[in-house]
């Protein structure tokens, strides 16, 4: 998406305004504050802003303590033991919403000295706090030319050391780009292949940040593809190296490593239109898809990452048969491991280190199930309640995998046969299924004690899934016939 210049006082104001309350009360608590970085760039192109950049002067040290306890924010203290990097973080919470305030001391003599330390020409302008709340862009000051990057629509790097100061902006730069639909040019393309290597110096909980931000853009496979072109990609993700050049079998007409990329555009294009793909059974996939495991970090966002990892597990389980056909038995187990190691390095939270493990281990499921005639209900039935609502992932990584998948076998009959096989599936679990699913339970343990006796054990447990899933299959239909159905096993038990 392309974003032109604010241009009056009027949208500058708009685009502040839930900071609006907050930043009149530190404009009250202390003089001299000047908004900088982010927030400026992003009113002067006329988007609402995520987070504000507040420069303080020497005296007003302890602003954003202050602030913090005026307004019953959150405090966190950032890079308290890197020399000159200090920032706090002020959070706000408005509801299920944060509003976010940095906080760093002037480097330097005036706030002209400060943006000569920052990342890149449109974010090394400031506005004094009173203009920024009034939208008063005459007091704009931009000693490197912002606004002309901006009206350019180009992403520089503000100096030879940027890169050097914080490895991190390496990342910055392309999520930046890919956010406004800016380009870099070639002189700072150039600094990142050659600083690209500090990359491994950052933190992975920074580095996850600007990863998970830039799995976040609806199309961000073309920035995904520019990093990969620049180096960066290697950094941080190294597993991903070993899939370039690993051909594949007659379904494929793309190395390993081209399919992945395929498949990630072809996952961007069904998460922006699941109904393409599914019909009315998609139409509740985007709640789901928006829902976070963790705050800030959404289910498609991982997913995306599910995409750039499921064959990861390929060029370690390449063989030959007599005849040369290119096999990848045990791919997707192999896959485990790599998702684990990722899921470390970024400091995923757990819930997002097994979601991301269940995507690629069995990224496969649906081949076998879709393959031939020994689909049954019983099979479709483990499918749903093996995946519970986590379904929706896996359909939308197989029908991506599936339509990257190029070569001569993947057959016209063959995808319509995939096709029609997931749209039955479905089917059963609209129709059938999901009703089941979501209805109370025919018998609880206290019915099994009272009842026929049964100690309070992990037999109790095992009993009750094997009523649910006979009356998933049809076998039980009500509380009578499941109470028969608890006999006849409790007596072929013994």
């Amino acid at each position: 998406m392309r974003y032109k210049m604010a241009k009056d006082r009027g949208s500058l104001r708009l685009m502040c305004l839930r900071y609006k309350p907050f930043l009149q009360v530190l404009f009250d608590l202390a003089p001299g504050l000047n908004v900088a970085g982010g927030a400026v760039k992003d009113c002067l192109l006329g988007r609402p802003i995520s987070d504000v950049d507040i420069v303080f002067p020497p005296e007003a040290m302890g602003i954003a303590f202050r602030f913090a306890e005026m307004t019953g924010a959150t405090r966190i203290v950032l890079r308290q033991d890197e020399p000159g990097k200090m920032m706090e973080r002020v959070i706000v919470r408005q509801g299920d919403e944060s509003l976010l305030f940095d906080f760093t001391a002037c480097r330097g003599p005036s706030i002209e000295s400060d943006l000569a330390g920052r990342d890149f020409t449109l974010t090394a302008m400031a506005l004094p706090l009173d203009a920024f709340l009034s939208g008063d862009l005459s007091r704009l000051v931009d000693p490197f030319g912002g606004r002309a990057a901006i009206r350019d629509k180009e992403i520089s790097a503000l100096s030879d050391e940027s890169f050097r100061q914080d490895p991190l902006r390496l990342l910055r730069a392309f999520r930046i780009a890919a956010e406004l639909g800016f380009t870099i040019p070639g002189e700072t393309l150039e600094k990142v292949i050659r600083d690209g290597a500090l990359l491994g110096t950052v933190s992975g909980e920074r580095v996850r940040d600007e990863i998970f931000r830039i799995l976040e853009i609806g199309s961000c496979h073309p920035c995904i593809e520019a990093m990969d072109r620049a180096g960066l990609l290697g950094q941080v993700f190294p597993e991903m190296a070993a899939m370039k050049g690993i051909e594949q079998d007659g379904y494929h007409a793309l190395d390993v490593w081209s399919h992945t990329m395929l498949c990630l555009k072809e996952m961007e294009s069904l998460l922006g239109n699941p109904g393409e793909e599914f019909g009315d059974a998609g139409a509740d996939f985007r709640d789901y898809l928006t829902d976070a495991l963790v705050r800030g970090r959404s289910r498609a966002a991982l997913l995306k990452l599910a995409v750039l990892l499921h064959d990861a597990g390929k060029p370690g389980k390449a063989s030959r048969d007599v005849e040369g056909q290119t096999h990848f038995y045990g791919h997707a187990a192999a896959g485990e491991a790599i998702a684990e190691a990722v899921s470390e390095r970024l400091r995923l939270a757990k819930a997002e280190r097994d979601y991301l493990k269940l995507l690629v281990v069995n990224h496969m499921h649906l081949v076998h199930l879709t393959a031939g005639t020994s689909r049954t209900r019983r099979s479709v039935l483990h499918f749903f309640r093996k995946y519970g609502e986590d379904y929706r992932a896996l359909l939308l990584l197989f029908a991506a995998d599936t339509r990257a998948t190029a070569g001569p076998k993947m057959t016209p009959d063959r995808v319509r046969l995939i096709r029609d096989a997931v749209t039955e599936m479905l089917r059963l679990y609209e129709e059938d299924l999901r009703p089941r699913m979501q209805a109370p339970p025919l018998l609880t343990g206290g019915d099994l004690i009272d009842r026929f006796g049964v100690e309070p054990g992990p037999l109790i447990g095992e009993i009750l899934r094997n009523v649910e899933d006979a009356r998933l299959e049809g076998l039980v239909l009500n509380r009578d016939s499941a109470l028969e159905y608890v006999a006849v096993l409790l007596k072929d038990r013994g």
